[in-house]
This record gives structure tokens, sequence and C-alpha cells, in this order.
């Protein structure tokens, strides 16, 4: 099994970031093959449709694009803005759901997020189940929400939490 960990926040500090590396963490002690999948490469201009007919889908978003299909599950891990997707995040799904092989399409996704504040990135995750759905990937259960945390107490998550949460779609 291939596992593909997109985090969607590219700050330095993202305490999304460190989510991304501790699930990575716990499948690699699990013997799982994963690919961290490096928030600048989803940068891309904003969408807009007189851009892709100008200059087709960014190279960055059709190299997303394959990392998806390669993958047998993704993990898209999830800062909450202003109580839902971050842009850098929605704005690469929007791309990626452009081209032609539909990448999205019948991949297992499993969503994970983390505040510092009470929500725990459950309102953006609502959001990206409904955008996942409609993209026609499977969209597991139960989510990943770590509130009132920070980069010590992400590193200290329970392995066994981590692992009963990657295991959803196997």
């Amino acid at each position: 099994m291939s596992l593909l960990i997109i985090a969607g926040s590219s700050r330095n500090a993202s305490i999304n970031r460190r989510l991304q590396e501790r699930l990575a963490e716990v499948a690699e002690a699990n013997g799982e093959q994963c690919y961290l999948y490096p928030p600048a490469e989803l940068n891309a201009p904003i969408y807009n449709g007189d851009d892709e007919d100008a200059n087709g889908v960014p190279s960055n978003i059709q190299k997303l694009a394959t990392a998806i299909l390669e993958a047998s599950k993704i993990i898209v891990v999830t800062p909450e803005y202003n109580a839902s997707v971050p842009p850098l995040l929605k704005n690469a799904i929007d791309w990626s759901s452009r081209l032609e092989q539909q990448p999205w399409r019948g991949k297992t996704v499993l969503l994970a997020g983390a505040s510092p504040g009470q929500f725990g990135a459950v309102r953006a995750m609502d959001d990206l189940r409904h955008i996942f759905a409609n993209l026609g990937a499977w969209v597991a259960p139960a989510i990943a929400s770590i509130a009132k945390t920070d980069a010590d107490k992400i590193a200290a998550l329970d392995a066994d939490f981590l692992t009963q949460f990657m295991a959803q779609g196997d």
C-alpha cells in the first residue's frame, strides 16, 4: 500500500505540517510506504478557465495528479481558515479536478486537521468531505481532529489512535 499525505499549509511552523510528519512516522513504523507531498508543490495561480484555455493545467498540479493516481490511499491534512478550506489546498483540488483522468475519482481519502483553537479544523474537513465526494472519492467516516494543540502535542500523539485512523478503507 502506498500512502500519500498532503498538507494544506505551506507555513514552515504549521502544526498541520507537523501532523503530516507524525502520520508518516506512524505509518512507516507500521511498514507502510509513504510520500509526504511538499505543500509548496500545491501552489498554482488561482483557477481561471481563461488561464486554463491559454496555458493548460500547471505542471506541478499534473505532478500532484500523478501522485494521487499512484497512491492507494490519500490523507489530506488541513488547517482551517475562516471556518473553511485554506485557499492553497482548495485551489490545488480545483485545478486537479480539471484533468481528464479525474485523479480523485474512486480514491480513498482520509481527513485530518489540527488547530490551537477549539474546533480542530473540523469545519474545513466538513467542507472537504463534500468537495471530495463531489469528485467521486470515498471519504472515510472518521476524521482526526486535533484541537487545542501545538507542535509538542502533535509529536506525542498516540500511535494507536493514528494507526486506527489510517486503517480506514483497508
